[in-house]
């Protein structure tokens, strides 16, 4: 029974982090460029756009809350998330959570080490997936769409009732 309550409790633990890093990969994503875009800049990030638009260097959106375990997100992020492999950026090695784990001196659990490996292919595979313009955020289910028209209409009609206060 103790064993069952650790399981989940490690279980719902671990998709809160998942969502954490899910969300930094979203954001830390270089993301493609609009078809037909010739230009050579750099492609920038979508947290280096928002920090583009605010005109604030250190701007950092709010994170989805992490009640617990933080600290292995922290880990991962000295640890890689990724590392080079044979077909680009892959997630970190057992080997490469070792090697920072000697180096570091900070011991870690079995549970955090596969963690850490978990996280690290979450944000592996969302980096992928978040480099076209259009992958929505995350936390935003597969079949949202947003009516453009609708939003403009509802913004017209309410600065009208604005207008005539």
């Amino acid at each position: 029974q103790v064993r069952r309550r650790l399981g989940k409790f490690s279980s719902g633990l671990l998709d809160d982090l998942t969502e954490n890093v899910r969300y930094w990969a979203w954001l830390n994503a270089p993301v493609e460029r609009p078809e037909g875009d010739k230009s050579k800049a750099p492609l920038k990030s979508r947290l280096q756009s928002m920090r583009d638009n605010r005109k604030d260097e250190n701007y950092t959106p709010d994170m989805p809350p992490t009640n617990t375990g933080g600290y292995l997100v922290a880990y991962l992020f000295e640890v890689g998330p990724t590392m080079a492999s044979g077909m680009g950026m892959g997630p970190v090695s057992h080997q490469e959570i070792a090697a920072w784990q000697s180096l570091t001196g900070i011991p870690l659990t079995p549970w955090d080490a596969r963690a850490i490996r978990r996280l690290s292919i979450e944000y592996s595979n969302w980096s992928i997936k978040a480099a076209s313009a259009d992958c929505k955020a995350p936390w935003m289910p597969e079949d949202h769409t947003v009516d453009k028209a609708q939003v403009a209409n509802s913004m017209r009609d309410a600065m009208r009732k604005l207008a005539e206060i």
